[in-house]
């Protein structure tokens, strides 16, 4: 009796997480996040823009491939003392293989199950923006997003590592279990570039950081 009470508890110390936690759906849940963004172009000094934004699931419906699609609303605002600015609808759903997300009418596979370290995917599978491979870089870390509250049992997903004299593309996002996504940070831009040379310069392109402070039902 004693060694069935040892082996149980030894088992249940560091059970597995269900994936779909990473990946949270259900109407009501809600995440706010700090959001700051660079825009380069190629005429005009850099934009920079602080604001929250309100992610906000609103409603769902069975789709033709017989799984749930939710309808996801997301408001922005420059400071918390002001109202809620709707912006746009976009969708997310859940199959036994992908956590697909849909912004306006593009597809993207944020997630492939079951996670492993060192997956590698497709995040267009399903659209036609050409093949951009994601990986899933780590799992099981803790993370301290910069917002004050660490995370447990992360995982890391890199969308993209390359940089060169010509362009940079670096996009990172992190997922906890049961607050979904909690960072997201790209870099992507082009340098530059005249008769061969490129100087350093950003001529055009993003910064994006996008950091979780609330979430919840």
């Amino acid at each position: 009796m004693l060694l069935v009470l040892v082996v149980a508890c030894s088992t249940e110390e560091n059970p597995r997480i269900a994936d779909e936690k990473y990946f949270p759906l259900q109407i009501g849940f809600y995440q706010v996040y700090d959001v700051e963004e660079i825009v380069y172009t190629a005429f005009n000094p850099p934009e920079s823009l602080r604001y929250e934004l309100l992610v906000n699931v609103v409603d769902a419906f069975t789709n033709g491939e017989g799984t749930t699609t939710y309808v996801i609303h997301r408001s922005t605002r420059s400071h918390s003392s002001l109202p809620w600015n709707f912006v746009e609808t976009w969708s997310a759903r859940r199959s036994s293989q992908y956590a697909i997300e849909v912004q306006g009418n593009t597809s993207y596979v944020k997630l492939v199950f079951p996670l492993r370290t060192g997956n590698r995917w497709d995040g267009n599978l399903f659209n036609s923006l050409g093949e951009d491979e994601y990986l899933l870089k780590s799992m099981g870390q803790t993370f301290d997003n910069g917002s004050g509250e660490v995370f447990s049992n992360t995982i890391v997903v890199e969308h993209s590592n390359e940089s060169n004299l010509v362009f940079k593309d670096e996009r990172t996002e992190v997922y906890a279990p049961d607050a979904g996504l909690v960072f997201k940070e790209n870099r992507v831009w082009q340098y530059n570039c005249t008769g061969g040379t490129c100087s350093g310069q950003i001529n055009s392109g993003r910064y994006l950081k996008q950091v979780l402070v609330a979430y919840g039902y």
